[in-house]
This record gives structure tokens, sequence and C-alpha cells, in this order.
């Protein structure tokens, strides 16, 4: 498995997600679900930040429009996938407390992937007390995407 993959897997529950919250009818759920959703791509790009070297304004809990979390969600997949060459490269950075740490950025990736899981699961438990089933964004069935 490859990390590209697992981008491209991001990329489409992301999407998945974004089009469930965009349906919902449930406006008391919403600000909840953007705020989870917002976030999840705002992590990416302090981690992206912190790859480059670039400063980034955005807060990791940011307040998005729903056209802010489209845009971001159009364009990080492509911005990360630049990153991709650089995967064996080591990061030295600090966390959102100053705390100092190393990664590679393959390890940076890996970890966007899988705090994007976090934050669709709960998502998917938000949607479910809105009333609305949620989509299934679970790997395998990404993967039979492919595979069909």
């Amino acid at each position: 498995m490859d990390i590209t993959t697992l981008i491209d897997y991001d990329e489409w529950a992301n999407r998945k997600v974004f089009n469930a919250i965009k349906g919902l009818e449930a406006e008391s759920y919403e600000a909840e679900l953007y705020k989870q959703f917002a976030h999840l791509l705002a992590t990416q790009i302090v981690w992206m930040s912190r790859i480059t070297g670039n400063s980034s304004k955005l807060a990791i809990w940011p307040d998005l429009s729903i056209h802010e979390t489209e845009t971001l969600m159009n364009e990080n997949p492509k911005k990360l996938k630049n990153l991709i060459s650089r995967k064996d490269t080591l990061i030295t950075y600090k966390n959102s407390r100053g705390e100092k740490f190393q990664n590679s950025v393959e390890e940076i990736l890996m970890h966007l992937t899988i705090h994007g899981q976090h934050h669709r699961a709960q998502i998917a438990k938000l949607l479910r007390k809105a009333g609305t089933s949620p989509p299934g964004t679970d790997f395998i069935f990404f993967l039979r995407t492919l595979h069909n």
C-alpha cells in the first residue's frame, strides 16, 4: 500500500462525508458537523505548513464557511500528494503545545489519514443523531471502488 492510495482514500471519504453534511436538513447539528470537518481539513494545512516550513494562519479548530471548507477539501489532496516525494525527509516541528518532535513526512501523511478517519467517525455519530444514515467510508469500501 502506498501513500498516494491513502491520500486518494482520504479524499474519497471526505467527499462522501461533505455531501452527507450538505444534504442534512437538521440544522441543529450543522455547526458541530462543519466544525469537525473543518478541523479535519485545517489540520492537514497545519501539518503541510510544518513540512514545508511555511507559516499557517489557519487555526486548528477554524470557523469556516461551507465554501471555504469545500475549497480546502478540493485543494488539500493535491498539496498532500506533492509532499510524497519528500516522504523520507525528517521534519522537526513543534506541536500546538510548543513541544518539539521529529517525524518523517511519510509518518505525518499516514497520521493525517488516520486522523481524518477519527473525525469522520465522530461526524458519522453526529449524522446518526441528526436522523440520517452516514455514508460508508471504510477503507475497504474505497478499495472496492478501485476494483469494480
